[in-house]
Formats: C-alpha cells, sequence, structure tokens
C-alpha cells in the first residue's frame, strides 16, 4: 500500500478567523520554557496545548498546559508519534476531560512549541495529524525565545488543509486583552527584577510591605505599653494616670479578642451580631431575586392565558361548550347568561 507524504508550508494571509490572547498564555508558555531550560540545562523546544473559547469565527485564548511527551522509538499502543516525540493521547483526552467538568465553556484550540524563526513546518504536520481528531482546524501558537523586537515575540497560526496532503500554516493578527487579576500579575512580575544589587518591585508588593511594616512597628509599640504597664503594676516604675488613661482609650479603639481561650464574651456577641446581619443581608438579596423571578413567570403566564382566551372565543370547542360552562377541568367557570350576553354583543 502506498503512502502519500505531507508537506508543510508557512505563509502570511487573510485568516477566516480573529483571535483575542490573554497574557496567562504567554506566561504559561515562558514559564515552561525557562523552567526547562533551568532543569536541563539545554535549550529544547516544548509543547502543550492551547485552551480557549470558540465563538463562531472568534477564539479566545485563556490557558495552557503541557503535553506529556515520551522520547521513544517503540510507543506503546495508547501514544502516538511523532517524528521525534511521543503524545500520550490518553493523557491528553482525560485532562481534557477533567478541565471540562471544572470550565465548560473552554475547549482544545491548538498547542503551542517554543522555537525560533528557523523553525521547520513539517515537524509540526506530524502534531497536526494526531491532534485534528480533536479540533479539525488547530491553531499554532510559537514563541520565539531568541526574537529581538519591539513587538511581542508570539505568532499564530492556522492550519489549512490543501487537497490533504499539504498543511499550510497562516500567520494571523491577535489582539491582547487581559482581565484584573491579570493585570495585577503582570504588573507585578513586569516590575520584579534585580540588577546591580537593586530591586524594583510592584505597585502591590510595595502596598503589602507597606502594610506589614505598619502592623509591625504597631506591635512593637503595643509591646512597649504592656511593659510599661506590667512595670508599674510590680512598682518598678511610678505610676501616671494620665498615660495609663490614654492607654485605656487605646485599648478600647483596638479589636478585643481573647487569643488564650477565645471567650471573649463581648467580642463574641458583636462578631455573631455582624455574622447575622451579612447573612441576613445575603438571604434577603437571594429572596429578591426569588420573587423577581416569579414575577416574570407570571406575567408571562398571564400573557399566555390570556391569548388563549381570545383566541378560543365564546362558545368554542377550546373554552366552553354549548350550555355555557367551561368544559375543561378547573373550579371556576362562567354562567350561561353571560355566554349568551357576549354572543349576542358579538353578533
Amino acid at each position: 500500500m502506498a503512502t502519500t507524504a505531507t508537506t508543510s508550508t508557512t505563509t502570511t494571509g487573510k485568516s477566516s478567523v480573529t483571535l483575542s490572547l490573554h497574557p496567562l498564555v504567554i506566561m504559561n508558555i515562558a514559564e515552561h520554557h525557562t523552567r526547562v531550560r533551568v532543569q536541563t540545562s539545554q535549550v529544547k523546544p516544548v509543547y502543550g496545548a492551547l485552551l480557549g473559547k470558540i465563538k463562531g469565527r472568534h477564539v479566545e485564548l485563556c490557558n495552557t498546559f503541557e503535553f506529556k511527551l515520551v522520547h521513544d522509538s517503540t510507543p506503546a499502543t495508547t501514544t502516538t508519534t511523532t517524528s521525534n516525540v511521543t503524545i500520550d493521547m490518553d493523557f491528553l483526552t482525560k485532562k481534557l476531560e477533567l478541565i471540562r467538568q471544572v470550565h465548560p465553556d473552554l475547549d482544545f484550540t491548538g498547542w503551542y512549541t517554543v522555537e525560533s524563526k528557523d523553525w521547520n513546518p513539517s515537524t509540526m504536520s506530524s502534531f497536526y495529524a494526531q491532534l485534528c481528531s480533536l479540533n479539525e482546524s488547530p491553531l499554532l501558537l510559537r514563541l520565539d525565545p531568541v526574537g529581538v523586537s519591539n513587538e511581542l515575540p508570539i505568532h499564530v497560526y492556522e492550519t489549512i488543509v490543501d487537497l490533504g496532503t499539504k498543511i499550510d500554516f497562516i500567520e494571523i493578527p491577535y489582539t491582547l486583552i487581559t482581565e484584573e487579576a491579570e493585570r495585577i500579575g503582570i504588573d507585578h512580575v513586569a516590575r520584579y527584577s534585580v540588577t546591580d544589587g537593586t530591586s524594583d518591585t510592584s505597585i502591590v508588593s510595595d502596598q503589602i510591605a507597606i502594610q506589614y511594616n505598619a502592623i509591625r512597628l504597631l506591635y512593637q509599640r503595643m509591646l512597649i505599653l504592656l511593659e510599661y504597664v506590667r512595670a508599674v503594676k510590680q512598682g518598678q516604675l511610678e505610676r501616671n494616670d494620665d498615660l495609663l488613661r490614654e492607654i485605656g482609650s487605646l485599648c478600647q479603639r483596638l479589636p478585643i479578642i481573647n487569643t488564650d481561650d477565645n471567650n471573649n464574651q463581648m467580642f463574641r456577641e458583636d462578631f455573631d451580631i455582624q455574622q447575622s446581619d451579612v447573612a441576613l443581608l445575603a438571604l434577603l438579596a437571594c429572596c429578591t431575586q426569588e420573587i423577581s423571578t416569579l414575577n416574570d413567570y407570571l406575567n408571562k403566564f398571564q400573557v399566555v392565558h390570556d391569548k388563549q382566551q381570545h383566541s378560543s372565543g365564546p362558545g368554542g370547542s377550546f373554552g366552553y361548550g354549548g350550555g355555557g360552562r367551561r368544559m375543561v377541568r378547573g373550579s371556576g367557570y362562567f354562567p350561561a347568561s353571560a355566554v349568551s350576553q357576549a354572543q349576542a354583543t358579538t353578533e
């Protein structure tokens, strides 16, 4: 049986899809490449799956995870072989099933690799041959670790099969979109660096450090006041009523929690009242939402019921019989006189 050779080319043209890219995808790929390089002390290409949301012809790449690779020339029956890499398809399928249970809106959209601009598209065609069963047109995202440019070293390709033997990788443009959590993480990663013995921390780290220093300073000052009160109590220092009153006023303003036995009655009462108020507000919001849903249902039911009454007509087979009484089941009925009067008015 003759085998058909598969060729691959890379072109730049008009794409049939629009693409949005989250920074989390870039951060995960860069972390994967850096970790493998540190562990092996070698520059090796890394591969992984792309997860995203597909809405028509728009694809939004949201997250990634690594492929389970087996470098073996004689793979088992449950794995699939590329030119030099074996992808464990059982692991990939189970991983996608677990992800869909937690994030049902995420689908397999393609794969990523970290290679320079001299990458070989024919190697990627073997990946496509196995991954096309999960997505008929998977995307390929390539991160260039050595590229120098004013733009991000990210290239995304759409895979198109021509006549079943040729795979074209068409580079497509993308737009970056971020969420609040991603912006905080990116700010921290972008600003945190150590150069020449100096460090530049992110805004979040600065705020946390300020709060930590303030709490530590407050704790140290409270220890000084505690030592003073103990010394006055033991008669080692002279009693100063004005200072003791200020210390007592300060203690009244601080939250009082007995950490030894946690039986401070005043704190427990205030805490229980506040907790009950919060729970009551949450329950009230749920009740309000349920009442609003029920009200919408009643309005829709009333509209349908009115339409059914108008469509049946007086004396019709839907609601009333010849005697004027309602023929369907139910406790309500209209007397024959009312029906006769309605028929006379209609005539």
